[in-house]
């Protein structure tokens, strides 16, 4: 049998993420899920591509209070009654839309991470991004607002390299087990607890998945993208690994939960 094994969602696009047993997935993804984003002052977006240290940056983000740790700064407690709210306007790709403010001192704290003038940014309680191509608000996340692997396409990943890699690479809000190696590449639409979901497209990967998130650094040898870049080459020659997914309607996901395969492609 097919099951959901983990959910994982990261409040700040491209810091640590946090693994729970349940989630509420609505329009914009998992509720929590990349309502935060570092970005310089200008807007440009900050992401563990060029910046690998924010990934040892944790938060946790309750609606109330954010909380931000790292193994060298102080831990920081901000809550959002004290955020200045300003409209910023900021890219994320080829999306430009008007994020919102938060605080000079979560400013200064991930200027500190980054090591270059930063601002933390918040998409508010709804996204004003909107994207036409899949009629969805998404939040800061790069294009969708799910993404989902398969363990045995990691296992199967694992086998093919000399060093071991774990899911944290590769960022997915989604985990499933029971499955075979790239199971999910035929999926189309499934169904985890109350949501149904349909697939958009794989998820093409970059130099962000050589990210070690244990140290923030980058693994020797662009790997895993260098080997998955000999078997796993699609359309445009893009690298593939997971798939994206769009939610048909709101509802609550537990870990262990079934996953039902409605539609497979043809």
């Amino acid at each position: 049998m097919v099951t959901l094994s983990a959910i994982h969602l990261y409040p700040i696009k491209s810091t640590a993420g946090r693994s729970q047993d349940t989630a509420w997935v609505g329009e914009e993804g998992l509720a929590g899920d990349r309502r935060f984003m570092v970005a310089k002052p200008d807007g440009t977006f900050l992401t563990a591509r060029t910046h690998p240290q924010l990934q040892r940056a944790m938060t946790t983000f309750d609606g109330e209070t954010l909380t931000l740790a790292h193994p060298e700064l102080p831990t920081l407690h901000m809550a959002v009654t004290d955020f200045a709210r300003a409209a910023f306007a900021t890219t994320v790709w080829a999306d430009d839309f008007q994020a919102l403010t938060t605080h000079p001192r979560l400013d200064a704290w991930f200027s500190e991470v980054a090591g270059e003038p930063a601002r933390l940014l918040w998409l508010g309680e709804q996204s004003p991004r909107y994207r036409d191509s899949i009629a969805r608000r998404v939040s800061f996340a790069d294009g969708y607002p799910l993404m989902l692997i398969s363990e045995a396409s990691l296992d199967d990943l694992n086998t093919r390299t000399d060093d071991v890699h774990v899911m944290a690479q590769f960022r997915p809000n989604l985990v499933v087990a029971g499955t075979e190696a790239y199971a999910e590449d035929a999926w189309r639409r499934i169904r985890i607890g109350e949501v149904v979901m349909r697939v958009g497209k794989p998820c093409s990967r970059c130099a962000m998945i050589s990210v070690d998130p244990a140290t923030g650094t980058f693994k020797a040898g662009r790997e895993p993208l260098r080997t998955l870049a000999s078997y796993r080459r699609g359309e445009g020659g893009k690298v593939y690994f997971g798939q994206n997914l769009i939610a048909e309607n709101e509802g609550r996901i537990m870990r262990g939960a079934p996953v039902e395969v409605l539609e497979h492609a043809l």
